[in-house]
């Protein structure tokens, strides 16, 4: 009776063993890429609700007054909420604009969603900090939960898998031939 070759070892004839060797790799899913897509759609839908809530600023609901998207510099630049909601539009269209985009694989748009998602997250973190230093907690919630979702929006657009799972990447990561692994005999 004899054993089987043992992984590592080469074979002692001819190719390796069925269940040995090399396998050609799989495709890259194309989940990350619609996930992504699908968080960016969330969290656009998720800015327009915000800004259509608040649209006159009158809304008795502080928290999502606190989430609009600039709301922490109206103050200083037209000294209502008219600035943070044509901020919240903006970001909001444009977000859902290139998600759209995005859903047909396209490698570009993941990079211009994540340097967006990054710069609203940015927004976020700092109007949390403003306005617990202005003692607001109690108005933070949709502003965190914001935040969260933006940033976890970013992150998947800046994942490698999201990348290799962009039309065009089998051709940027597909391995390339080359000769076949030779087999030295026994030792």
């Amino acid at each position: 009776m004899s054993y089987p070759p043992q992984p590592g070892y080469p074979p002692p004839y001819g190719g390796p063993p069925p269940g040995y060797g090399y396998h050609p790799l799989r495709p890259a899913s194309t989940a990350p890429a619609y996930v992504t897509a699908g968080l960016f759609i969330v969290c656009g839908v998720l800015s327009l609700v915000i800004a259509i809530v608040s649209w006159d600023g009158t809304t008795d609901a502080g928290s999502v007054l606190a989430a609009v998207i600039g709301i922490v510099f109206a103050e200083e630049t037209t000294g209502n909420v008219d600035f943070g909601i044509s901020a919240t539009m903006t970001v909001a269209c444009t977000t859902l604009t290139f998600a759209l985009i995005a859903l047909a694989r396209l490698d570009f748009m993941r990079w211009i969603l994540g340097v967006l998602g990054a710069l609203v997250a940015a927004y976020y973190l700092y109007a949390v900090i403003w306005l617990l230093s202005h003692d607001a907690g109690s108005v933070i919630g949709l502003a965190i939960g914001a935040l969260l979702l933006w940033l976890a929006a970013t992150i998947m657009a800046f994942l490698p898998a999201t990348g290799r799972a962009m039309r065009g990447a089998e051709r940027r990561f597909a391995p390339q031939p080359g000769p076949p692994p030779q087999y030295y005999g026994r030792y």
